[in-house]
């Protein structure tokens, strides 16, 4: 399944581009797809193997923290955003 993940902040900059097609059945899967392929990426959203804190993802606009996590479900044709920390003054 391919699901297209928007790429928001610093992590637009890295992949040189606003929208990615990634393979993958739950958002974790996504992720570590999107890993293999740019590395320069996970280096910014992981820490550990875990998502950096205050980094916000979301699967057709809903917090992926209100579901199941990085375990929740991905179907075919839908969207997941990743929305870097924006700091400001």
């Amino acid at each position: 399944m391919m699901a297209t993940v928007k790429l928001f902040g610093n992590l637009r900059k890295q992949a040189d581009r606003s929208n990615l097609q990634v393979s993958g059945s739950s958002v974790r899967w996504v992720i570590e797809t999107l890993c293999q392929d740019h590395t320069t990426i996970c280096d910014l959203l992981l820490e550990g193997g875990e998502i950096r804190p205050h980094f916000i993802i979301t699967l057709n606009g809903h917090d992926i923290n209100l579901a199941a996590g990085l375990d929740t479900a991905v179907e075919q044709e839908d969207q997941i955003a990743i929305f870097s920390p924006i700091a400001g003054g």
